[in-house]
């Protein structure tokens, strides 16, 4: 892990500018095929797939996504395209679970059932990986613990204040949990898979 892992746009490097000099490496072709409105969804687009190529998930496996906003969209985007067979998105608004269930996500509403047991119910134990997209400290644990015994929980929110788990989630069910930060390498794949369909525009 880079310690000073960085991009352009977080400190003040002219990432909002009109024009900004980029060292070539840094710097993207966008294909013909896709739109500069497309495109724009790259660096989003990114974080998603890195959360999930950076994850234990493999095809066929199930995952729960508890968030839905602008990256938790793209993360139940990027678990389509990894082979998931059962993504459960935990969401409280109406038209953000519409969006999910576009994607062909099972949702879960916290206002109308306990996430965790319905999950544990459509699952026979939990997820295989279950990701935290909320930054919202109630949910961290739910996020955890909806996990199967040996799953994974990948921690995706930027936090504002201090979350609380039980380290016996972890410790006696042997769950892994790590968290993850932007993106790393991702880019040309996320516009490979964009000229396949994914991530459209329309997503968000």
């Amino acid at each position: 892990m880079d310690p000073n892992l960085n991009f352009v746009g977080l400190a003040a490097d002219g990432g909002f500018a009109k024009y900004c000099v980029l060292d070539s490496d840094l710097v993207h072709v966008i294909p013909d095929s896709l739109s500069y409105e497309q495109a724009a969804l790259t660096e989003p687009a990114a974080v998603a797939v890195y959360a999930v190529r950076q994850s234990a998930l493999k095809a066929g496996d199930t995952a729960a996504v508890f968030g839905l906003g602008p990256i938790g969209l793209l993360i139940v985007e990027a678990l389509r395209a990894a082979g998931a067979s059962k993504i459960f998105a935990v969401e409280l608004s109406p038209e953000r679970q519409a969006k999910a269930k576009e994607l062909g996500a099972i949702i879960v509403d916290p206002a109308k059932e306990d996430a965790v047991e319905s999950i544990r119910r459509q699952t026979n134990g939990g997820v295989n990986v279950s990701f935290e997209v909320t930054g919202v400290p109630v949910v961290l644990p739910q996020s955890l613990e909806v996990a199967e015994k040996g799953g994974e929980l990948v921690v995706v929110s930027i936090w504002e204040k201090p979350a609380t788990i039980h380290p016996n989630e972890i410790v006696i069910q042997e769950k892994t949990m790590k968290g993850v930060i932007a993106y790393r390498d991702v880019f040309p794949k996320v516009l490979e898979l964009m000229g396949q369909g994914y991530f459209s525009k329309d997503l968000l």
